[in-house]
């Protein structure tokens, strides 16, 4: 499927890597893990995952990825503490381009 001109732009995604070394052997390794934060209250993301049903209603976390703007990288990856965790934060739901999709019945 194409994508509609000038509506998709990249993002990023907030992460965690690091390199450490087995105590044991010395072998190193490097792990990664993306963010997420608790979208509840996201009109958007709160839908998003199959609910648990051994939980009520009001006890379904909904998680979300963390974007990063590309005018933002530069304080995720150097900054300081705070400005990290000022950008740690569920994206606005105008951001998405999210709705039914529409197909094209030739298709």
């Amino acid at each position: 499927m194409a994508l509609p001109p000038g509506r998709w732009r990249p993002v990023g995604l907030a992460g965690l890597w690091n390199a450490w070394a087995d105590r044991d052997t010395g072998e190193v390794f490097e792990s990664y893990t993306m963010l997420t934060i608790n979208a509840d209250a996201c009109p958007l993301m709160s839908r998003m995952h199959k609910p648990d049903p051994k939980l009520a209603p009001d006890r379904q976390d909904k998680r979300s990825v963390v974007p990063i703007e590309l005018q933002d990288v530069d304080a995720w990856l150097g900054g300081s503490l705070e400005a990290a965790a000022a950008l740690v934060k569920v994206a606005p739901v105008a951001q998405y381009a999210a709705g039914p999709v529409q197909r094209d019945p030739a298709a």
